[in-house]
């Protein structure tokens, strides 16, 4: 009897449990925009049991035994939340982010990872850190504010590319830019067309609307990069675009209108008057009648006998104009300069239903028309988005990012070439005029060329059209809420159309009666991904996240090019209008790339976290015995703060240490998609028989180029107010291409191979800090540094290679310049001395010996970003600096010439620098009618201190009081003006226009100038 009392209670206990257990369900939001978080912890606190985890729209459902149960939220980057069921059986969450510098989330192609469980380094800024930023090229929007990222442009064209080293450049011959990602995809990011090399350098990044941006993240090391296999030894940005968020319908209007200018450049590199002009065209005029064995005097059998007979000699025979009170006063840089229109106006709409199962979209329409601050350069894009997803099931889930632009440039020859305005107007003197007196364009000038018209209706042509298609279908399979497949299709599809036309108005243009070009460019880059995901938290302490994948991609690339010349009619410039074809080809290539990719991550307590990565990627760049390759990488991140030890300092103070190692690769190597195959070119005739011949010769031993990535790194956060990252890394590229000697026999002179070693070794840091923070007042200061020192290992030879003043040595940086060391001007004589074999000044430059005598890279590059706001008003001023590295003026050869370039125009360096008589101290030699001898040639007189503080960007804005934008029907309204490159602070001795413009390799050489813009904008949300 007993016994069966005692099992009815226990009975009766157990149904009452039974009937106090029940569902609770709910989604969690972020506190920050609303967004659903997936995969974030749901847990019964002091219970056994697995808990759950939230599905990809933030809901989730577990079992719980009663009112009193205590449900845990845990999610990396969020507060840990508690709450107590009651009688509820939906709970709605809304996570608060803890120290947000730290605790970011970081986005790869492949998944998304909390700032707090990543063990590798990554930099990432929201669309509000550069939403207000002025460029064509959206991906200059990076410059100076991530660790480690050196960026060169070479060129102020609107849409021109970027050079970017991530962490320094880690090839010599192969390719050296990052891998770009978008929306989970690769993205085609070479220099669009196949006639960059005349001048039409554009960027397909310069076909994105920066409005439709979300994100950028920049992946470093190997935990970051080895995922992406043989295409991230350069590093990887990805980037992400505006999704629909769900219950909010959003309408935002943006409208900037500007003005781009030339910018405030080194007073040595402005042109003399003619006044000055004539006066140092005189001084090179006496010097050289003076002396006998001159070039000047030479001209007659027996010299000029006097210094006017030589002077009217020199006006009417070299300057073409006899009489200098008929020479005009033309500024030529001012007439081939302007001040270019900005217009940028994007608008895009934002929404998405309440309920789990509805639609969110993002559509979105741009244009922008940058008139450059060159005459007849300028860009214009238009631009659609896109971007759909719904959650149909609990099951499924589909949606696809949709993008289109049409972009057109005209982008004239490009600095460097002679052809171009702005070198044009550093070689033509003042004395000729634009137009004749009878309005026509003036060509008697000192070059006999006339830039300006050179840029009118009639003037040489360079175009592009780009119509870009970015489409990204995908769909989720969520079989179990931790276990997820995902299938994505990628297509990047490019149509390029290209025509260059030489002018009759321009020498070359002439002699053929003006000649056509035109190219048509068809590139395809087809990319699909398979992907299945398991996420899961076990016994409250372990998280674990799991992916396994395979991926193929499909490279395709044609071009057609013809070519004419004969036009009978200027104003019809067509090809098909020419009389004479004079050349014509076609070309086809396919690469393809597949790949088995794997990640795990894994940690324990929020304490302990381990990750690790496999690829295996097979490239039809090599041949079959080469054709696979592996790719890993292992990270662990230790979070000290969360030991017991550190409870006294963990309410003010968030700490972990960070370590990864592995490999990644750089398939872009040797000369083209197929460098390891022989190839014979066809379309040739011998003997007026067709045939071919031998174009390559191959290398079937050709691989990848790889580099192995160690990182150590900090995190540390202060009294939620201070974030500190610091990174110290080191990076070895094995297997580095070069250009080998080969038997003679066989018809060539080189070929590929795999020989050299590069490494790359540096320190990184960002410091954010609140320096105040009140009701009212907002002041953030964020200091961005780096440092990288560069050092080639091994070379293809025990030799140093040489190519004109650039120098490959082992054990040295890879910009290393070697010269003569220049001695000054010899007070006497006015000539130019060296440095010779004795360390004395001698004036044979032949006896003077070659030295290394610096580097281009930077020793330190670096950022200063001050955050001001009070009320609605906000300012952002950002300064970036580089210090250490040199620059070698190649142009100032020809602009600073002290004899040869008589006849063409001087800079106020030379006319303020030049040697005049016996006993002067110049840095200039004396001014002579062709005789400077050697003065000009390579030597360290044209190595300038590459330093530089600039101020970068300069934002001033206003934010109506909601009260007010709600008044006239909107939800907020903010009106601002931004400055870009403003004013650079740069070593006296500097003789250009910004030392930031100058490439990497640190030689200017007529480069275009970077134009200071100032934009005003309007923002309104509806």
């Amino acid at each position: 009897m007993r016994r069966f009392l005692l099992l009815s209670v226990a009975t009766l206990w157990a149904f009452a449990a039974l009937g106090q257990q029940r569902t609770v369900t709910g989604v969690v939001t972020s506190a920050e925009d609303g967004s659903p978080l997936p995969q974030l912890s749901v847990m019964l606190k002091g219970s056994t049991p697995t808990g759950v985890v939230t599905d990809l729209d933030g809901r989730y459902r577990i079992q719980v035994p009663g009112p009193e149960a205590v449900l845990q939220f845990v999610y990396m980057g969020m507060a840990t939340q508690e709450i107590t069921v009651g009688d509820r059986s939906e709970i709605n969450v809304v996570m608060q982010p803890v120290d947000v510098a730290i605790e970011q989330a970081v986005i790869t192609g492949y998944g998304k990872t909390a700032r707090a469980a990543f063990t590798g380094s990554a930099s990432t800024l929201s669309d509000k850190q550069f939403k207000d930023r002025v460029a064509a090229n959206p991906i200059k929007a990076l410059e100076g504010t991530v660790p480690g990222l050196q960026m060169t442009t070479g060129t102020g064209q609107p849409g021109a590319p970027a050079t970017i080293f991530i962490r320094g450049r880690n090839s010599l011959n192969s390719g050296t830019q990052p891998l770009y990602v978008i929306d989970g995809v690769p993205y085609q990011s070479g220099t669009v067309g196949i006639r960059a090399t005349e001048g039409v350098q554009v960027s397909p990044l310069a076909t994105l609307n920066p409005d439709d941006i979300e994100s950028y993240t920049v992946l470093k090391d190997a935990t970051a990069t080895s995922i992406y296999g043989a295409r991230a030894a350069n590093g990887v940005i990805v980037i992400t675009t505006k999704q629909g968020k769900q219950g909010s319908f959003n309408v935002n209007l943006t409208a900037r209108v500007g003005a781009e200018m030339m910018p405030a450049y080194a007073e040595g590199y402005h042109l003399v008057n003619t006044t000055q002009f004539k006066e140092m065209v005189d001084e090179a005029i006496a010097n050289s009648q003076a002396d006998p064995r001159s070039w000047l005097n030479r001209r007659t059998s027996g010299g000029f006998t006097t210094l006017e007979d030589a002077k009217d000699w020199v006006y009417s025979k070299v300057l073409g104009r006899p009489n200098p009170k008929e020479w005009a006063n033309t500024d030529w840089m001012k007439e081939v300069t302007r001040v270019g229109l900005v217009q940028d106006y994007s608008l895009n709409i934002s929404a998405g239903g309440a309920g789990e199962h509805s639609l969110r979209h993002f559509l979105s329409l741009g244009y922008t028309n940058n008139q450059a601050v060159i005459r007849g350069k300028d860009l214009e894009r238009f631009s659609f988005r896109y971007n759909m997803n719904q959650k149909p099931t609990r099951y499924f889930r589909y949606g696809i990012n949709l993008s289109a632009s049409q972009s057109n440039v005209n982008a004239g020859a490009r600095g460097g070439y002679f052809s171009d305005p702005i070198t044009q107007a550093l070689f033509l003197a003042p004395i000729a005029p634009v137009r004749t007196a009878t309005g026509e364009w003036n060509f008697q000038t000192s070059t006999r060329e006339n830039p300006v018209a050179m840029r009118s209706k009639y003037g040489d042509k360079n175009q592009l059209a780009i119509r870009k298609f970015l489409f990204v279908p995908f769909i989720d399979i969520i079989i179990l809420p931790e276990l997820v497949f995902t299938s994505r299709l990628g297509g990047d599809v490019s149509l390029v159309d290209e025509f260059g036309y030489w002018s009759m108005l321009y020498s070359q243009g002439r002699a053929m009666n003006g000649m056509g070009e035109n190219t048509s460019n068809i590139d395809q880059l087809y990319t699909w991904t398979n992907m299945l995901n398991y996420n899961a938290t076990l016994a409250e302490l372990h998280h674990l996240n799991a992916m396994v994948g395979w991926e193929a991609q499909y490279n395709h690339s044609k071009y057609a090019y013809l070519a004419a010349k004969g036009y009978p009619v200027k104003d019809l410039t067509d090809v098909s209008l020419a009389a004479t074809p004079s050349s014509a080809s076609t070309g086809r290539e396919e690469l393809r790339l597949q790949s088995i990719i794997g990640n795990v991550q894994y940690d324990f307590s929020d304490r302990y976290f381990i990750s690790g990565s496999l690829r295996f990627d097979g490239s039809s760049r090599f041949h079959p015995s080469h054709y696979w390759a592996p790719f890993w990488s292992l990270g662990v991140k230790y979070n000290i703060t969360k030991e017991s030890y550190m409870e006294p300092v963990a309410g003010w103070m968030n700490l972990m240490l960070r370590a990864s190692y592995g490999t990644s690769g750089n398939q872009a190597v040797g000369s083209g998609w197929y460098a390891w195959r022989d190839l014979y070119a066809f379309g040739h005739s011998y003997n007026n028989r067709p045939g071919s011949y031998h174009y390559q010769f191959g290398n079937k031993e050709l691989t990848w180029e790889r580099t192995q990535k160690f990182n150590v790194g900090l995190d540390l956060g202060l009294f939620q107010r201070i974030n500190l990252t610091v990174d110290y890394y080191y990076h070895l590229t094995d297997d580095m291409v070069f250009e080998v000697p080969i038997s003679y026999t066989t018809g060539h002179k080189t070929t590929d191979k795999n020989m050299g070693q590069l490494s790359n070794t540096g320190v990184e840091f960002s410091i954010r800090g609140e320096v105040i923070r009140t009701e009212d007042w907002n002041w953030t200061l964020t200091l961005v540094g780096s440092h990288n020192r560069n050092r080639l290992e091994k070379l293809s030879t025990d030799k140093p290679i040489e190519d004109g003043f650039r120098y490959y040595q082992k054990g040295y940086d890879i910009y290393t310049f070697k010269l003569k060391e220049w001695a000054g001007v010899d007070p006497q004589t006015g000539h130019g001395t060296w440095i010779d074999s004795a360390g004395r000044p001698t004036d044979k430059y032949n006896k003077a010996p070659e030295s290394i005598v610096g580097s281009a890279s930077p020793k330190f590059q670096g950022s200063i970003t001050s955050e001001l706001s009070w009320k609605g008003i906000d300012l952002s001023v950002q300064f970036t600096t580089s210090l250490g590295g040199k620059i070698y003026l190649n142009s100032a050869r020809y602009t600073e010439q002290s004899g040869a370039r008589i006849g063409s125009n001087y800079t106020k360096w030379v006319y303020d620098h030049r040697w005049k008589k016996p006993g002067d101290n110049a840095l200039v030699p004396k001014l002579t009618v062709r005789d400077a001898g050697a003065d000009d040639s390579h030597s360290t007189r044209y190595l300038v201190n590459g330093n530089y503080f600039k101020l970068k960007t300069i934002t001033l804005g206003y934010t109506l009081p909601k009260a007010w934008a709600q008044r006239i029907f909107t939800k907020g309204i903010r009106i601002y003006v931004t400055g870009e490159n403003l004013y650079t602070w740069h070593s006296r001795k500097f003789r250009g226009f910004d030392p930031a413009g100058i490439a990497a390799d640190g030689i200017m050489f007529f480069n275009y100038p970077i134009p200071t813009t100032v934009v005003g904008g309007i923002n309104v949300n509806f």
